[in-house]
């Protein structure tokens, strides 16, 4: 029974040390800088004026990865800064000329940000979705 048990034993050994290999260290292959980039890009301020038309097309372009972006945690928040931003304009002249169009643009943007915000990218995937429809619907109507 001794003898079992002590050959057992060195047979886990033999195996477990035999699967051991050397690791070797591949110094040609470039390493990642995670420093900060010391430029960054600033956007221009969203003008008060800018046509509706052109802000709703680019609000769907920047929420068209952001489902991607908050699985990467790459972007997100940013992109989120600057929807938020072309919405506040946006709001502003559908409220004045269509306030009836108002919900379905903000139930949109509302997914986006819990989708940011709660790390949700399906709630983005949705936004964007809706955003789509309803663009296409407002746009056609304008």
């Amino acid at each position: 029974m001794k003898r079992s048990t002590a050959g057992a034993f060195a047979l886990v050994a033999v195996l477990t040390l035999g699967a051991c290999g050397t690791t070797f260290v591949d110094e040609t292959v470039a390493t990642v800088d995670t420093s900060p980039d010391a430029t960054t890009t600033t956007l221009a301020p969203v003008a008060d004026d800018a046509p509706v038309d052109e802000l709703l097309p680019e609000i769907a372009r920047l929420m068209f990865d952001l489902d991607q972006r908050i699985i990467d945690g790459d972007g997100d928040v940013e992109t989120l800064e600057r929807i938020d931003e072309l919405w506040r304009v946006a709001e502003r002249q559908i409220r004045a000329a269509d306030p009836d169009d108002l919900f379905n643009f903000q139930q949109a943007i509302e997914l986006a940000r819990t989708g940011v915000e709660r790390h949700r990218p399906a709630d983005a995937s949705k936004g964007y979705k809706i955003l789509i429809d309803v663009n296409d619907a407002y746009l056609d109507g304008a």
